[in-house]
């Protein structure tokens, strides 16, 4: 099996894990769930650097963007507790 399958298994699998205990814990909120999946995604993706250069450069566009995405749930509930 190549590295990336392996990386998308190992990823699929996580996500699917932790999707599966939150549901189980009756975690209702969005936030929860999708700032887990950042973190796992960018953990996971750390560990498996031994992509290709062009697979590592998209790799990094993706995880940019769901930090960014990450920052805006931060922001929004930094909101929430100061107005």
């Amino acid at each position: 099996m190549k590295i990336y399958n392996s990386y998308l298994l190992f990823v699929a699998g996580l996500l699917l894990l932790t999707t599966v205990i939150l549901a189980a814990c009756n975690v209702d909120s969005l936030d929860v769930y999708y700032t887990l999946y950042v973190v796992e995604a960018l953990i996971v993706t750390e560990l498996y650097v031994y992509f290709s250069s062009r697979a590592r450069r998209s790799l990094t566009v993706v995880g940019t963007l769901l930090f960014a995405g990450f920052l805006v749930i931060v922001a929004s509930a930094v909101l929430k507790i100061v107005v």
